[in-house]
């Protein structure tokens, strides 16, 4: 009697393990409901931050940008687009600016960067980043520039670096600000909209160098609170960033002497898609002819007559210049360079003694340059670069 009763017993046992196997039992549809998910079930403040970190792990993305600055004349925009790999550490991008004839002239001159010749810097070029090297191609020239190293061609002047990022291979996006952005709210259900802001510094990481000292105002340079950015992050229903959207003009400076005193606004909008299915990116190296920067790069001071020069460089500067070939096509020719004995006089001094030692130089095309203070210094005297413009 006790051994049947056992027996009973365990059947019953199994039968119940069975049902419970078979039904999922009465928790299950919950637990199942309540999954973690990897960005929304975490607390609202670090939303954003994991949605980068979960856009980072799609491994791919193709990318498009928008950066606009509006003033009273008209509105100045640059396009980026090109392709991101996460896993690989590398990226590749066009840039384009379309900038209204209306315009201001300062502005346009500050936004582009300067340039030999009294033009302005590239309105157009593309770019490939890894590791190792930041290849850049301005429009006009029919090669690459390879930059490797610490790019220091000139005291002071570092525009290529920015190119390369942070949180993506390609700088210069809102990736680069969204690791620091914490979000206030979020609507939605399948994906999110989320309103966040991110420091005012985190914005400065989209520009050059040049650019950032005429965005900087004087609290960032001190421990005064410095204004919040607001922004606009959508996110998919698998956490991945799809769109930014934000409001950069904290940083347009309030001084009336300021090359931008004539912007009113400066925007950002950022998307993303094809995540894990886009294109791999360029190779390290571009297939087409390349130059390595660290040889043909070259201040003007260096120049020799009879040189040939590229005035595109991807630096933004007036007095850097790459060194190439007069056989093929070119933007300018060194016509003479003259030596200006004693100590650094000053700026306006110091043009006007350039001025009167190339004058000598002929033509409506024909431009001179000079030695900056430093260069001044470190050399014990000064020299002017005559030059023509030859395209």
């Amino acid at each position: 009697m006790i051994r049947r009763l056992a027996r009973n017993a365990a059947a019953l046992a199994a039968a119940s393990l069975l049902l419970t196997a078979c039904g999922g039992g009465a928790d299950d549809g919950k637990t199942a409901e309540a999954a973690a998910h990897p960005v929304f079930s975490e607390p609202l403040d670090r939303q954003v931050f994991l949605a980068l970190r979960r856009t980072q792990k799609a491994g791919d993305a193709e990318f498009r940008q928008t950066v606009t600055f509006t003033s009273r004349k008209g509105k100045a925009v640059q396009t980026l687009t090109g392709r991101l790999d996460f896993t690989g550490s590398r990226g590749e991008a066009a840039s384009s600016w379309r900038v209204p004839r209306l315009f201001p002239q300062a502005a346009r001159e500050t936004i582009l960067g300067e340039g030999p010749g009294r033009t302005t810097g590239d309105a157009s070029s593309r770019y490939t980043v890894d590791t190792r090297a930041i290849h850049y191609r301005a429009a006009s020239a029919g090669y690459w520039l390879r930059y490797t190293g610490d790019i220091k061609p000139l005291w002071g002047v570092d525009a290529i670096s920015h190119l390369r990022g942070t949180e993506a291979a390609v700088g210069g996006t809102l990736l680069e600000a969204l690791g620091s952005a914490e979000a206030t709210s979020a609507t939605g259900t399948a994906g999110r909209t989320y309103r966040a802001t991110f420091p005012l510094q985190a914005a400065l990481d989209l520009f050059p160098y040049d650019l950032r000292t005429e965005f900087v105002p004087a609290s960032l340079n001190s421990t005064a609170k410095t204004p919040e950015v607001p922004v606009t992050v959508d996110v998919d229903a698998e956490g991945r960033v799809t769109r930014a959207q934000a409001d950069l003009s904290a940083l347009l400076s309030k001084e009336k002497d300021s090359a931008l005193s004539d912007v009113t606004a400066v925007h950002a909008d950022l998307t993303l898609a094809g995540f894990g299915t886009s294109k791999p990116t360029s190779a390290a190296s571009p297939a087409e002819r390349t130059l390595d920067a660290g040889t043909v790069v070259i201040t003007t001071y260096e120049a020799r007559t009879g040189d040939c020069m590229d005035f595109n460089t991807g630096l933004r500067h007036e007095r850097l210049v790459a060194r190439v070939p007069c056989t093929g096509a070119h933007d300018g020719r060194v016509l003479g360079q003259h030596t200006l004995k004693g100590g650094y006089p000053g700026g306006e001094a110091a043009r006007k003694r350039a001025e009167e030692a190339c004058s000598s130089a002929t033509g409506d095309r024909s431009w001179y340059t000079w030695s900056t203070a430093r260069e001044w210094s470190d050399n014990g005297e000064g020299r002017a670069t005559c030059y023509t413009v030859t395209r």
